[in-house]
């Protein structure tokens, strides 16, 4: 609802969703020049396709692409932009943030953006019924977190972390 919140009211630019079912890939698009010229999400509803491999247990187990995930991760991107932000720099946010949903909805979490593995502190294990509150124990964490800084201070990253309960759209507070 952060998000949402954010897009809506965000005075840098204006951003739209486009709906396209030929698309193989979800994209946040922005146009050079003017900060004022719209933006694009690209979004395919219906692309499932294997995102990677390691669901839970199963180190086969494919992770597969999910409609409001997906969704959610762009628009995340958008929220970026709207801070300033270059959001190509920031996708292991874009991935932290869809994986609260993800854990939500009882999916598999996503544990990489392309082979670039998430920082342990951006993973929380979770199982069917019970979600851990900390990321698993690992000595290489420190040397994660320098070689992928993870920026808190970030308005949006704030938000998100509290659970912003602000309505959104005439929506009630959850």
């Amino acid at each position: 609802m952060a998000i949402l919140d954010k897009l809506e009211h965000c005075a840098a630019t204006n951003y739209q969703i486009c709906t396209d079912p030929q698309s193989d890939r979800n994209s946040f698009d922005r146009p050079l020049g003017s900060p004022a010229l719209l933006r694009t999400v690209t979004w395919n509803p219906g692309l499932q396709t294997v995102i990677e491999l390691g669901c839970g247990d199963d180190p086969t187990g494919p992770v597969l692409r999910d409609a409001t995930a997906s969704l959610l991760h762009e628009l995340t991107h958008a929220a970026q932009d709207c801070d300033g932000l270059e959001p190509s720099e920031y996708e292991f946010e874009a991935v932290r943030i869809e994986n609260i949903y993800r854990r939500a909805a009882g999916m598999c979490q996503r544990n990489g953006y392309g082979d670039a593995r998430l920082p342990r502190q951006m993973i929380k294990l979770c199982s069917p019924g019970k979600c851990s509150c900390t990321a698993p124990a690992d000595p290489t964490d420190r040397a994660m977190a320098e070689v992928h800084p993870v920026t808190q201070s970030r308005p949006l990253a704030d938000a998100v972390s509290a659970g912003d309960a602000r309505p959104v759209h005439g929506l009630p507070p959850r």
